[in-house]
């Protein structure tokens, strides 16, 4: 299995995973033209995508979907509380027809992987994280939550790559110029987790076959690499794993070094 993240952060987010059977992408949050070029980057068409997994109804993670519905026919799947807010919102134009409804809990088939919708604590309808699995290797895609409950934590132990979202520092948070009631939002129960928050969750889930964490979804604003791998190292510097998982921290404006497990 092969791990690409094409876009991550709050202007867009897009991941490929490629095994022997299947492409499938992780969100279509920029746009159609962007999605293509940073497609061709990697030597992968929109034609070879065999499916596309939804994980909640926000811009940037639909931002480029219906046009790529309109030139192409590709299996979407998420939730029916997704797919009801695109539609109420009129994110979408496109008819029921073109998606896939998927239960919480309930595993997809797709050839040679298996994914599990979790259901994640965000202010939209409905949201899911991801657990995608191959024969032995297993990847977590885990952002736009507020918290990780001790069921999920069940879910996404010792996975191979985990991409997971440390989205914020909070005190470069209250720092910025933000209305309160949007600061109140992210580090609330339905926001976004800070790096403290996903790092000791990630803590507490890794095991021995763990690999490698992307560090994702990171807010240009109000978080900082050089202080996120601190972060790191003040927290995982006490885990028995440390010295063997590789921490990757996402880009927004290229591609992210891939990763095949």
């Amino acid at each position: 299995m092969k791990v690409t993240i094409l876009a991550s952060g709050s202007k867009g987010n897009c991941t490929l995973i490629e095994t022997d059977q299947n492409k499938i992408l992780i969100y279509v949050g920029i746009s159609y033209r962007l999605l293509n070029t940073r497609l061709k980057e990697v030597n992968v068409s929109l034609n070879d995508i065999d499916a596309i997994f939804i994980t909640h109804e926000h811009t940037d993670h639909v931002q480029g979907l219906e046009k790529v519905l309109t030139h192409h026919n590709i299996y979407v799947a998420l939730s029916h509380g997704t797919y009801e807010a695109l539609v109420s919102d009129k994110k979408i134009g496109i008819t029921y027809e073109h998606f896939n409804i998927i239960e919480p809990l309930e595993e997809v088939y797709l050839n040679d992987i298996s994914i599990l919708p979790i259901p994640l604590s965000h202010d939209a309808n409905e949201p899911f994280g991801y657990v995608i699995k191959e024969n032995n290797k297993k990847v977590v895609y885990l952002t736009d939550t507020g918290f990780v409950s001790q069921e999920n934590e069940e879910y996404i132990k010792d996975a191979d790559v985990y991409i997971f979202e440390t989205n914020h520092n909070i005190e470069m948070l209250m720092m910025t110029k933000r209305p309160w009631s949007l600061i109140q939002r992210i580090i609330g129960d339905k926001g976004h987790l800070c790096n403290e928050d996903a790092l000791n969750t990630l803590m507490r889930v890794v095991g021995k076959n763990t690999k490698v964490i992307y560090l994702a979804h990171i807010s240009e604003e109000a978080n900082n690499v050089d202080l996120l791998y601190l972060t790191v190292e003040e927290i995982f510097s006490k885990s028995e794993f440390y010295h063997s998982i590789k921490f990757i921290a996402t880009h927004q404006y290229q591609i992210t070094e891939p990763t095949i497990i």
